[in-house]
């Protein structure tokens, strides 16, 4: 699948590495940022090399092109986690990534951790069981909610549109001549300057449709923010940080319950949180709390 082409960000190549996906659960949270009190978004604990300074460029430079790309098409194409890149051992690809010795290894490399987080806070707290901040982990839940978004509306609506509005990417961006022509101090400077790697991406989508029992035209404005490993590239929590007008609570019923019936979450924790969490992570499955 080949994203088209856009005047936002140039085409950006990589080579590949693929990733498998962990165990998700659903646990309770309180931060506005979708993180657990006092705990930082943990580092992909899959990938303990870390990947040089100009591959996390790129990774995060594909990863928001990918985004800006695709996301348009949600509906009509659903979520796309990868650019697919022509063999190192065709013409085509020799071109792009330079040599034409293959690897053996895929060409389709993901934006996503496997252990990513979608993190949301709705403006009026929920009932119990619910939570504060609304969360879910893993890389196979992550999609799972958005298939039942994308398929849920697409029943509901006609004519569904969602239209990229906001781009803003924060974070340092490399200096030139940081990769080649440097001598030893320069090098070490360098060096300390490219340590912080800190970037995210925040989106502001418009999405509209026909509702197909009312005929009425309905819209949201929904902002989000995805932050990357400093480790991998990797988006590793994606933040909806507001939904106007707020999803009703029974959306909220419904994605529980369709979860549910994939096996993917679990009903109620019978202990307090920590210790549910404690037993989720022996078993390796999947809870809402």
């Amino acid at each position: 699948m080949h994203p088209r082409s856009g005047d936002l960000l140039p085409s950006i190549e990589s080579s590949a590495v693929v990733h498998a996906a962990r165990a998700p659960h659903i646990a309770p949270t309180s931060g506005k940022d979708g993180k657990e009190p006092g705990i930082e978004p943990q580092l992909d604990p899959q990938d303990p090399n870390e990947i040089s300074d100009q591959e996390w460029e790129i990774r995060t430079g594909r990863a928001i092109y990918i985004l800006q790309q695709t996301l348009p098409e949600f509906f009509q194409r659903g979520l796309v986690s990868s650019l697919e890149l022509p063999s190192l051992k065709t013409p085509e690809g020799q071109l792009r990534n330079g040599s034409g010795n293959g690897n053996g290894k895929s060409d389709v490399e993901s934006i996503y951790s496997p252990t990513i987080r979608l993190a949301y806070e709705p403006p009026v707290e929920l009932p119990p069981p619910f939570p504060r901040t609304l969360h879910v982990d893993g890389i196979s839940l992550y999609m799972a909610s958005s298939s039942f978004i994308r398929h849920t509306l697409n029943a509901l609506y006609t004519d569904l549109h969602v239209e990229l509005r906001r781009v803003r990417v924060h974070g340092s961006r490399p200096s030139s001549g940081m990769y080649e022509g440097a001598g030893p101090l320069q090098t070490q400077s360098a060096r300390k300057q490219r340590s912080i790697r800190e970037k995210s991406l925040f989106l502001g989508l418009a999405v509209s449709g026909v509702a197909r029992v009312s005929g009425a035209r309905g819209g949201w404005e929904v902002n989000s923010t995805y932050h990357f490993s400093p480790l991998t590239g990797l988006v590793q929590l994606h933040t909806v940080d507001s939904i106007e007008p707020a999803p009703h609570q029974a959306v909220f019923d419904a994605l529980r319950a369709a979860l549910e019936k994939l096996g993917l979450a679990g009903g109620p924790p019978r202990e307090s949180p920590g210790a549910a969490r404690t037993q989720e992570r022996r078993e390796g499955g999947a809870s809402v709390s």
